[in-house]
């Protein structure tokens, strides 16, 4: 069991900035034990309704696929080979960061 100690492997900063926009990010940790967290910026929303969401969307780890629909915020696995994490908007600007942890 990983404990709570170590350093950022990776982190990414993007945004959405047109109606019905997708942004998706793939990062390789190679076998890691990680905690990912996401989060969510609403800058501007339209006339209408409006939707945006960030977070994981596909994960590898211990060699099995999952995909999440809407994405999560936060999670946590072991030997992780991909993440693919997706900021996604319609009608409104959103900025979405995400971030992963691996621990030692």
């Amino acid at each position: 069991m990983p404990t709570m100690n170590g350093t950022i492997f990776a982190q990414w900063v993007g945004y959405s900035i047109v109606t019905n926009s997708s942004h998706t990010i793939d990062v390789r940790p190679n076998n890691r034990d990680i905690t990912t967290t996401s989060a969510l910026a609403l800058y501007s929303s339209g006339s209408g309704g409006h939707y945006g969401e960030a977070g994981v969307w596909r994960i590898v780890s211990n060699g099995e696929l999952e995909e999440f629909d809407p994405p999560l915020p936060r999670i946590r696995r072991f030997n992780v080979t991909q993440v693919i994490f997706r900021t996604r908007s319609a009608d409104c600007a959103i900025r979405g960061t995400h971030q992963i942890n691996y621990w030692t």
